[in-house]
């Protein structure tokens, strides 16, 4: 999933800034993880979606990986909403991290910042 790659993802990507804090998706299970995960050295793209119980869920396809925490779920709210309004899926980057069989997905997101 290179960014700079010429092909268009359908969708729009979150955080807008591009992320850099990887979060730990709960609930995640290896045996879910898409087989295109293997190959992704940089990374692969997820769905983010809002559920009614105001938390984000995770998605390849119609696979349900895991949800974010409820802080980070809050953080990107906002950014979900506003994807929604405009027809796009909202999009992050994800990585695998540890031995196969016992690997965590994290999804990049992006601290917020202080405003002064």
């Amino acid at each position: 999933m290179d960014p700079s790659s010429s092909t268009r993802m359908p969708g729009r990507f979150v955080p807008a800034s591009g992320g850099h804090v990887p979060v730990r998706v709960r609930g995640f299970l290896d045996a879910s993880a898409p087989a295109r995960a293997a190959h992704a050295d940089r990374g692969f793209a997820v769905v983010l979606a809002r559920t009614e119980h105001d938390v984000v869920k995770v998605l390849d396809g119609a696979t349900v990986l895991g949800f974010l925490p409820p802080a980070w779920s809050e953080l990107v709210d906002f950014e979900l909403w506003s994807c929604e309004q405009a027809g796009e899926p909202a999009l992050a980057r994800a990585v695998l991290e540890g031995p196969v069989g016992q690997r965590d997905l994290f999804v990049m997101l992006d601290w917020p910042r202080r405003r002064a």
